[in-house]
């Protein structure tokens, strides 16, 4: 059990997670030594890695809830994964899930997705995560921050096709199924629709 503490602590607390599909005991210590350098390298300070076996994708993880319990009685404040679908196997989960984590008192990291909730877009990629799994129709007027993000991108002066890179490249998830973002997908967000007639506005 992982003590908690009123003392401040010069390194946020981290435990790593794994879930796997089989008891490859490979894949187990392969995954914690990425979780350990990844602390490591962001200063955190690893408590421990626990891990699951779930070969039918049923989100019977034991492990996972007991490391959620620690984070929400403030006993770590990090929760390291190696893929972030290790958060859970059912779409309608993930979303509830990813929200838990937008606050300033929890952090997720996912190394596949690199994925860093501390950061901008970090909370970004969660957020529309969040979203791509929740049923019905979404649009990036859900996600007022993706919506301020493009926003003050095309301030800025960038172009459509610079911002569509930049998400793509900060890994933000499309919010209708799209593999990568577009300037037409960039340009629908921003709520711009050409006239039907005469001559349309150049946005880049």
């Amino acid at each position: 059990m992982i003590e908690a503490s009123t003392a401040r602590w010069e390194r946020p607390r981290a435990l790593g997670y794994v879930c796997a599909t089989a008891a490859d005991e490979m894949e187990f210590t392969r995954e914690r030594v990425e979780i350990r350098r990844c602390c490591d390298e962001r200063g955190l300070e690893l408590v421990r890695v626990v891990g699951d076996v779930d070969p039918e994708g049923r989100d019977q993880r034991p492990s996972l809830v007991w490391a959620l319990e620690q984070l929400a009685e403030h006993r770590a404040e990090v929760l390291v994964l190696a893929r972030l679908h290790d958060l859970s196997a059912n779409a309608a989960n993930l979303r509830p899930l990813l929200t838990w984590f937008n606050d300033e008192r929890r952090r997720l990291i996912a190394l596949d997705l690199a994925l860093d909730t501390a950061t901008e877009s970090g909370k970004l990629i969660a957020l529309a995560n969040a979203r791509v799994h929740d049923r019905g129709r979404t649009s990036v007027a859900d996600i007022p921050e993706l919506q301020e993000r493009i926003a003050r991108m095309r301030e800025r002066g960038m172009t459509l096709q610079a911002i569509a890179d930049a998400l793509n490249a900060q890994g933000v998830p499309t919010l209708r199924g799209g593999a990568l973002w577009r300037p037409s997908s960039v340009q629908r967000a921003t709520g711009y629709r050409r006239p039907s007639t005469g001559r349309g506005v150049q946005l880049g």
